[in-house]
């Protein structure tokens, strides 16, 4: 499996205008392939490879001196970027635009990477020729003996920082003795099946409004609007860098908890469309959260599974019945005497859901002895027990 390790870096201040440059230099060059291949299409009828593309790279370096000083590696990324864009073209539409220099704050390195990263004297150093000496300062301790497989330097608005890529080994799967489901929502972002629940995600855009009237206020293309634009820029990096910091810990205290996971497969794309909900379900970052919990299970060794959510919350979790309500309603009754909160009551049948996939033929009894615990316990109440605020 493969984990990146995002580290933040020491340079000089010459060796941010080198990286400047570099990265002015990337954007000149992928505006190039895309022209090159704009043409080709136009006077032949067919595309470009990326290798016919690797070796016009060739003649441009010995053209200029410019490119010539840079590690050819570093440029057959900005290839490779460009023809990973050509081919989500082909397969979900939405042409290559072309690349303005501000714009460009990516370096990807994918070839020879191990020689590369450097100790010396007690200092991780990132050493790539034509580039600036880097600093590496990771956070955490990388692995000694795994194959670093890709190098990313990306500039943003707060700071530069460099992902590292390692080929670790895949952990084998733990026994399931402790599963959980996990209902995602608006008014709790989260909701286990044990009754646990996380608070929902509350940004403050107090600073944020601020600072977008005042970039509303300055001329287009002044340099008082840039300055604008780069404060506003910077806020919001600090609130992505918090929300991910609390994603990280939340995934990663769930991974250590339980050893079977089930979650909701939600369309979130479909549930944006909704006006009223769109900006409520797209603060929760329930995308993200998958994302990370899934890489947090995988590492873990904990089995995790997507399942249907149709339903979820009209079924009982105690007798299996069909019980309609609507969405006001926060709490569940059956005719059978269970209740429990809406939201407890649905974690619970994500949890039914989710073991019945990897159960076989013993999914009957498998739930059924669940539900029998459950009748013997009494009915879950939520107990929250972290929240993230912004």
């Amino acid at each position: 499996m493969i984990r990146t390790y995002k580290c933040r870096v020491k340079l000089s201040s010459a060796g941010h205008e080198r990286l400047g440059e570099i990265f002015s230099m990337s954007a000149e060059l992928y505006n190039a392939g895309l022209e090159s291949r704009i043409d080709c299409y136009k006077k032949t009828g067919e595309g470009r490879s990326l290798y016919d593309q690797y070796k016009e790279l060739v003649q441009v370096r010995a053209d200029l001196p410019e490119y010539e000083a840079v590690s050819s590696i570093v440029f057959r990324g900005v290839l490779s970027r460009l023809d990973k864009a050509y081919k989500r073209f082909f397969k979900h539409g939405g042409f290559p635009r072309w690349k303005r220099w501000r714009r460009w704050r990516t370096i990807e390195i994918n070839d020879q990477c191990w020689r590369m990263l450097k100790k010396q004297g007690g200092k991780l150093v990132l050493k790539i020729k034509g580039l600036p000496r880097i600093e590496v300062k990771p956070s955490r301790e990388l692995p000694p003996k795994a194959l670093l497989k890709a190098i990313r330097i990306t500039r943003k608005p707060l700071r530069t920082e460099v992902c590292l890529s390692y080929d670790l080994p895949t952990p084998e799967t733990k026994p399931v003795t402790n599963p959980v489901g996990i209902d995602m929502g608006i008014s709790k972002r989260l909701t286990l099946s044990d009754g646990e629940t996380v608070e929902k995600r509350e940004i403050d855009r107090k600073k944020l409004i601020r600072l977008q009237r005042s970039v509303s206020r300055k001329k287009k293309g002044s340099n008082n609007r840039r300055k604008a634009v780069s404060l506003l820029a910077k806020e919001w990096q600090r609130l992505t860098d918090k929300e991910r910091d609390c994603l990280h810990r939340l995934t990663s205290e769930i991974a250590r908890m339980y050893d079977f996971i089930a979650v909701e497969k939600l369309k979130t794309k479909n549930m944006l469309r909704n006006k009223h909900l769109a900006r409520s379900i797209s603060e929760q970052a329930w995308g993200k959260f998958i994302t990370l919990l899934n890489e947090k299970a995988e590492s873990a060794g904990v089995k995790m599974t997507e399942v249907d959510p149709g339903g979820t919350s009209q079924e009982c979790s105690s007798c299996g019945a069909t019980v309609k309500k609507d969405l006001s309603v926060r709490t569940h009754k059956c005719d059978c005497g269970y209740e429990a909160d809406r939201d407890v009551n649905a974690a619970i049948n994500i949890l039914h859901r989710g073991l019945a996939s990897i159960a076989g033929g013993n999914v009957t009894r498998m739930v059924g002895r669940m539900r029998e615990k459950q009748a013997d316990v009494g009915p879950v109440r939520p107990r929250t027990v972290y929240g993230c605020v912004n």
